[in-house]
């Protein structure tokens, strides 16, 4: 009988503490879920720490765009100012009233040579213009002679006229144009003796020019250029000249 009545007392005891281990089982549960709560406020809190990005690193500044814009080297509404030297090759086909085109040889003025050619005395060319739009440029010029043309017993060559400057590409730094121009040719003859046998007429003469080369601008305010090309004139004798130009370009403003 005792084994059963030890049997019986045990299983009174595991019934109770069978109900309070049911009972604490959805507390621990329910403190496991609350630690993991804590832990998912606590990663959230740290990220809401973590500051924001400026949006200057995702943005360029309005400073480097404009930077990235090319200089525009076009003369719209630039007054210039030229200076250059021109060195040349004269050649000459004389009427029978027009000067001697070299030193007369002695004889009459009908045996005297009709064409000649020679190298041109140095000038300086100069000229004011006006940038009408980038690519037209309009403009009043001189030629002045540094000597006497003594082949034709010519003063200093002296020029007064009007022209326009074409560009290609006329807003980059280097540029290709090209320029007509006429002008009115003004000197006079020195009257040396042994060149008045046929009473040469030293007439105003009408003189027309093409030509055409690069510019450099290193600035919107200066640059520098080449240019090649003939002058022809006419009235006096029917003369042509190949002449080469070296100058510098100021504008403003």
């Amino acid at each position: 009988m005792a084994p059963l009545r030890l049997l019986r007392l045990a299983s009174l005891l595991l019934v109770p503490l069978s109900v309070w281990l049911g009972a604490a089982r959805p507390s621990f549960a329910a403190d496991k879920d609350d630690d993991e709560s804590v832990s998912a406020k606590e990663g959230a809190s740290d990220d809401s720490k973590t500051p924001d990005k400026p949006a200057a690193e995702h943005e360029k500044p309005d400073a480097d765009k404009s930077g990235d814009k090319e200089t525009s080297y076009g003369h719209f509404g630039q007054f210039g100012l030229r200076a250059g030297l021109v060195v040349g090759y004269r050649m000459i086909l004389r009427y029978a009233d027009s000067p001697f085109c070299t030193t007369p040889d002695g004889g009459s003025a009908d045996s005297q040579q009709t064409f000649c050619g020679h190298g041109a005395p140095l000038a300086t060319d100069l000229a004011l213009s006006f940038g009408a739009l980038d690519f037209l440029e309009p403009f009043v010029w001189a030629r002045l002679g540094l000597s006497p043309e003594r082949q034709t017993d010519t003063n200093p060559l002296r020029v007064i006229g009007a022209g326009v400057r074409l560009y290609t590409m006329s807003d980059a730094a280097f540029k290709i144009f090209i320029e007509p121009a006429v002008g009115l040719e003004l000197e006079g003859g020195r009257g040396t003796p042994a060149w008045q046998l046929n009473n040469p007429q030293y007439k105003k003469d009408f003189l027309f020019k093409i030509a055409a080369g690069p510019q450099y601008d290193f600035a919107r305010y200066v640059g520098v250029y080449v240019t090649a090309g003939v002058s022809a004139a006419f009235v006096r004798a029917l003369g042509a000249s190949l002449d080469l130009s070296f100058g510098v370009q100021g504008r403003l403003p």
